[in-house]
């Protein structure tokens, strides 16, 4: 009578319980790995540093715009007023948006475009005070990416 031959609903919902537990590292670790394949690559992290920069949420210094430059256009890095024109856009935004931000950003790619909508609202005591959107422009080409235009437009 101890060996049965028969298996019970119980035992077979038992087991299934503990094989999802041996297999949910590995079911997790394959949902990570394919978000971090869909939504980063190396060209939307230059578009993220670029945006981040431009709005005052990271480091104002001239090296982090000399870094930044050389990803960009030459018409657009002239039309911004160089290095400089980016450390003065940084310091004037990060002036007006202070506080806690929300980041919502939408990525479309077209063949070799890529498009960046990036809505940075700022919350003060919980109610939104402002917001500044964004626009930025990319073209991959072989192996270089630049940034080809940025559009940005405060609100209120």
């Amino acid at each position: 009578m101890a060996l049965r031959k028969s298996v019970k609903v119980e035992d077979a919902i038992i087991g299934s319980f503990v094989l999802l537990a041996l297999l949910y590292p590995i079911i997790v670790t394959l949902l990570i790995y394919e978000q971090k394949g869909k939504g980063s690559s190396r060209e939307i992290d230059i578009l993220r540093t670029a945006y981040l920069f431009l709005a005052g949420l990271e480091d104002c210094s001239p090296e982090t715009a000399s870094h930044l430059a050389q990803y960009m256009d030459v018409k657009l890095l002239r039309k911004l007023g160089g290095v400089g024109g980016l450390t003065r856009s940084c310091m004037e935004n990060r002036r007006k948006v202070s506080g806690n931000v929300v980041v919502e950003e939408d990525i479309e790619r077209t063949g070799k475009v890529i498009l960046m909508e990036v809505e940075i609202k700022v919350k003060e005591k919980g109610m939104f005070k402002g917001s500044l959107r964004i626009n930025l422009y990319g073209f991959k080409e072989g192996n270089t990416f630049k940034i080809t235009e940025i559009e940005y437009v405060k609100g209120g």
